[in-house]
C-alpha cells in the first residue's frame, strides 16, 4: 500500500500528469499567470487545460518512487514534472524517461502543489516555509517563513506570490526580494485564485474572502 501511494505514475500518450499541471505559456498580464504551470491550470483555478485529454488508458510508461505519500498535484514545464512528497522532498523528474533530475529537501512533509513561473518553482512545506527554487539547478533562491504549515498552492501575479498558511494569514511576498508586502488574517489552507486585481481564498473559519 505504501509503495503504491508513494509512487507517481505516467501513462502512455499525453498522460494523466498533464491534466494535473500542464504548462501555461500565456503572457504575464495583470490577472494572468506568467510563463509556467500551476495547480488547476491558471490563476483563476478553473481547471481548464489547453491540452489533449486521456480517453483510454493503455500501458504504464514509467513510475517514480518516493519514500512516503504523494499528496501534491504535479506541475509540468519544459519536459520536467515537479511534485512533492510527505518524505519532505520536491522532485524534478524527466517526463519521457521517469528519471529523477534533482530533488530538494525540506524539513517536513510537503503537501503543497508546486507552481512554476519563469523558470522558478514555488511551493510550501509542513515546517512553515514558502520555498523558491531554480527549476534548472534545484538550488534555493530564497525562502519565506510563516508560523505554521503551508498547505496551499502558491499563485504568482505581477511580481508577487500569494500563499496561505495555517498560522492564520494569507501572505503577499515580493518574488524578487522574498520580502513580505502584506498579510491578511484568515487560516488559509485553500489555494488562492486571482482575477482582475483581486485575490480570492477560503479560510477554516468558514469564510470566503475577496481582497
Amino acid at each position: 500500500m505504501k509503495e503504491t501511494i508513494g509512487t507517481i505514475t505516467a501513462v502512455i500518450g499525453i498522460g494523466l500528469l498533464l491534466l494535473s499541471g500542464c504548462t501555461n505559456r500565456g503572457s504575464a498580464k495583470s490577472g494572468d499567470s506568467p510563463k509556467g504551470a500551476m495547480f488547476r491550470a491558471n490563476l483563476q483555478r478553473t481547471g481548464v487545460y489547453k491540452t489533449r485529454g486521456v480517453h483510454k488508458l493503455s500501458e504504464l510508461k514509467w513510475k517514480s518512487k518516493t519514500e512516503d505519500y504523494v499528496h501534491s498535484s504535479p506541475a509540468i514545464a519544459d519536459g520536467v514534472v515537479y511534485f512533492g512528497s510527505w518524505d519532505g522532498n520536491l522532485y524534478a523528474v524527466d517526463i519521457k524517461t521517469g528519471k529523477e533530475k534533482w530533488r530538494f529537501k525540506t524539513k517536513y512533509e510537503m503537501r503543497s502543489s508546486p507552481a512554476i513561473a519563469d523558470e522558478v518553482v514555488y511551493f510550501g512545506s509542513g515546517e512553515g516555509h514558502l520555498y523558491v527554487v531554480d527549476i534548472k539547478t534545484g538550488q534555493e533562491k530564497w525562502k519565506f517563513e510563516t508560523k505554521d504549515m503551508v498547505l496551499s498552492s502558491p499563485a504568482i501575479a505581477d511580481g508577487v506570490v500569494y500563499v496561505g498558511s495555517n498560522d492564520g494569514h494569507l501572505y503577499a511576498v515580493d518574488i524578487k526580494t522574498g520580502k513580505q508586502k502584506w498579510k491578511f488574517t484568515g487560516m488559509v489552507v485553500s489555494s488562492p485564485a486571482i482575477a482582475d486585481g483581486i485575490v480570492y481564498f477560503g479560510s477554516l473559519n468558514g469564510h470566503l474572502y475577496s481582497v
